[in-house]
């Protein structure tokens, strides 16, 4: 009886170690690493995030960012960004990390970019309805973020057009006014849909997918 028990103990050992192997297998891809925009939180790239994990997609390879938008300056946040992703680059052989950021998360995204070395630790960005030269609606709030996304504000003027990849815009973008303030790098018009349901619209996910 003592041998079957200890038999069966190595036996589970085993196991679980080669389970171990396959999961570490599976993250051996580039990690996609979400940014939520403005007042925004985490959980609305989820459905986003499904449609890549039944197209594929390991889950252990995609992650979502949160960062305090209503009370933190893009700048700070950006290094949080920075923090974020060179703590999960090692789980991935140090690959280069892909971007996929809606509205001000682009900012945060291009800050991170351009100031925080960002350029050598990622791959791809691609920003979904991201005041790139700014929106009139950023004047109805007064937060650091907010005054971030202003006409020529120093934030902006700071990037100077850096840090940008692709940026998938719609022409019925409610948020950024003008909708063209959403162009930046190699820019692209997507589904027509609203603001938020830039994230969850199947359009744009193919859109996406067809950029990474």
């Amino acid at each position: 009886m003592k041998y079957s028990v200890r038999k069966l103990s190595m036996l589970a050992l085993l196991a679980s170690v080669l389970f171990a192997g396959a999961a570490h297998a599976a993250c051996n891809a580039n990690p996609i690493v979400f940014v939520h925009g403005y007042s925004g939180w985490k959980s609305q790239f989820d459905v986003m995030i499904n449609r890549f994990k039944s197209d594929g997609t390991p889950a252990c390879a995609l992650y979502k960012f949160g960062y305090n938008s209503l009370g933190k300056s893009n700048k700070t946040s950006a290094k949080e960004l920075r923090s974020f992703i060179n703590n999960i680059r090692p789980n991935h052989g140090n690959r280069k990390a892909q971007i996929i950021a809606h509205s001000n998360g682009g900012l945060v995204s291009r800050w991170y970019r351009v100031f925080e070395g960002g350029s050598s630790a990622t791959s791809r960005l691609v920003t979904l309805g991201t005041p790139h030269k700014g929106t009139s609606w950023a004047y109805a709030c007064f937060s650091p973020a907010c005054s971030e996304m202003r006409y020529n504000s120093s934030f902006l003027q700071s990037l100077s057009g850096r840090g940008c990849d692709v940026s998938l815009w719609s022409a019925l973008d409610e948020i950024v006014i003008p909708q063209s303030n959403a162009k930046c790098g190699n820019s692209r018009q997507t589904s027509s849909v609203g603001h938020l349901t830039l994230m969850v619209w199947k359009g744009v996910y193919n859109d996406v997918r067809r950029y990474l």
